[in-house]
């Protein structure tokens, strides 16, 4: 009987800090596309917006933690559950991670006053930032519902958002060699746009922890 006690006490625990990476992802996902909204659009109000959201991020990242590292100590939790536990830091630490790269893209739309000559490289990115979220809406999903299928598939499209970054990649360089004006604007684009790829990892990753959780096996990719 304490047994099941115990039990359900774990799972009731790891309920809520799942609830609570759900709701960090979310906030995630809306960071990354008002990042890339604030780009397109130039609007700096709304880059500042992400900035000051990403403190928000790292709040819950440790108060996340904090659960999961308690949880862990005072549970002494084996085999599968103790899988769980683990895989909740991982995840946080990779939503906190990109949360980061969403505030350091605001801070590039401070920084250049304008990209409009590259137009059509800010919807390319801002395409890749939409992109980004719903993979990780995917992932989170896959996560919570331990579905693995659902896993792999996001972790497949992250080869979508690589092609998008070679791409664009090209683009900016042509841009840059048509005029030197450009060189300024483009890098910070190209900087943007590999974080965009780093985003993409990160989901990656988070897949990567579904995979180690519903099977025990870490991910041979």
């Amino acid at each position: 009987m304490e047994s099941t006690h115990i039990v359900t006490k774990f799972d009731s625990e790891l309920n809520k800090i799942e609830q609570m990476l759900l709701d960090m992802s979310k906030q995630v996902g809306e960071q990354i596309l008002n990042a890339g909204k604030a780009l397109l659009e130039n609007d700096e109000s709304l880059a500042k917006s992400v900035v000051r959201g990403d403190a928000k991020i790292n709040k819950l990242e440790n108060k996340i933690d904090a659960r999961a590292i308690r949880l862990i100590a005072l549970r002494q939790p084996m085999a599968e559950d103790l899988r769980s536990a683990i895989t909740t830091l991982k995840v946080s630490a990779s939503l906190e991670r990109m949360g980061d790269y969403a505030k350091t893209l605001s801070y590039r739309v401070r920084i250049v006053d304008d990209f409009s000559v590259m137009k059509s490289a800010l919807r390319r990115l801002v395409e890749t930032s939409e992109k980004v979220s719903t993979m990780l809406e995917m992932v989170m999903e896959a996560y919570v519902g331990r579905d693995l299928a659902k896993a792999h598939a996001a972790s497949a499209l992250d080869d979508d958002v690589n092609d998008r970054t070679d791409a664009l990649f090209r683009q900016l360089l042509t841009y840059m060699m048509e005029n030197p004006r450009n060189i300024e604007p483009c890098s910070h684009l190209l900087f943007i746009s590999k974080n965009m790829e780093r985003s993409g990892d990160q989901v990656k990753n988070i897949a990567e922890q579904v995979h180690y959780l519903v099977t025990g096996e870490l991910s041979e990719e």
